[in-house]
């Protein structure tokens, strides 16, 4: 029962009351009861549909982001320019600590990249030096970090990238073992061709191609071959073993034997053996 006709109905009694009358006290009450049901009508709301929301599509999962506002251009280009600079970050210090910790000479080196190569300002800077004393603390994922780079930088870019890590692999001294591992998987993943790394270590190392031919190798020989090719060419080739030759042919096998120890020297050199 609606409240209009509650209260109609109450009027009615009380009217029918101060008669006195029986049936005025009933009559009253029904036509109490009538005029309110009537107004209950009058001013009641529109039922609501159930499909009222039917027309309106629902919003798309990534409308909105976690500030609770629509995702521009320039946010997402943020998160993209940032996502890139942890993945630098994480390669540089991974090559950095390929032969040790990594010290103050090579953290220079780094920031001459961002700041020079790639123009960071003041405040690129701070976030590429938060992101390097994260990474020194725990070793990044050096596979997932390649492949970002390899996934945002055009190939110029990528060639420039192994550059510097190059540079920075240089900086505290020779080649190690370790680092040249880690350039060559770093140059794999981010899809730069054979030729394309060689030139770039060229750049740096100079071509050390005729050091491995003098030892009858080629350059993508072990350390251990390269030790057992010049160990087995010294002795082929040492002076005692070549005492009862005379002039022009004593002087071949001299300068033979001093280009194989020359070769190895500078393989050496070159590897940090």
């Amino acid at each position: 029962m609606g409240s209009g006709k509650v209260l109609g109905v109450m009027i009615g009694l009380c009217v029918g009351l101060l008669i006195g009358s029986p049936w005025a006290i009933v009559l009253l009450g029904a036509v109490g009861g009538f005029v309110g049901h009537r107004f209950d009508e009058m001013n009641a709301l529109p039922a609501e549909s159930p499909d009222a929301l039917a027309d309106f599509p629902p919003l798309s999962p990534s409308a909105f982001v976690a500030r609770g506002g629509p995702r521009d251009a320039a946010s997402v280009q943020e998160e993209a320019d940032a996502h890139l600079t942890r993945s630098l970050c994480a390669l540089f210090v991974e090559v950095a600590r390929a032969d040790g910790e990594v010290r103050r000479e090579e953290v220079r080196e780094i920031r001459r990249y961002f700041e020079e190569v790639l123009k960071y300002g003041p405040d690129s800077l701070e976030f590429v030096r938060g992101r390097l004393k994260d990474f020194i603390a725990v070793p990044p994922n050096l596979d997932d970090a390649v492949a970002a780079c390899q996934e945002a930088m055009p190939s110029s870019e990528r060639r420039r990238l192994l550059d510097a890590l190059f540079e920075l692999s240089l900086v505290d001294g020779s080649l190690q073992r370790s680092e040249r591992e880690i350039l060559s998987r770093v140059g794999d993943g981010l899809e730069l061709s054979p030729e394309e790394q060689h030139t770039i270590a060229t750049l740096h190392l100079g071509d050390s191609s005729s050091h491995y031919e003098a030892l009858g190798l080629t350059p993508d020989a072990t350390n251990s071959e390269v030790k057992s090719a010049f160990r087995r060419l010294a002795a082929e080739l040492h002076p005692d073993k070549h005492a009862h030759l005379k002039g022009e042919d004593a002087d071949e096998a001299a300068r033979h034997f001093q280009d194989v120890r020359d070769a190895y020297e500078e393989i050496r050199r070159l590897r940090g053996m």
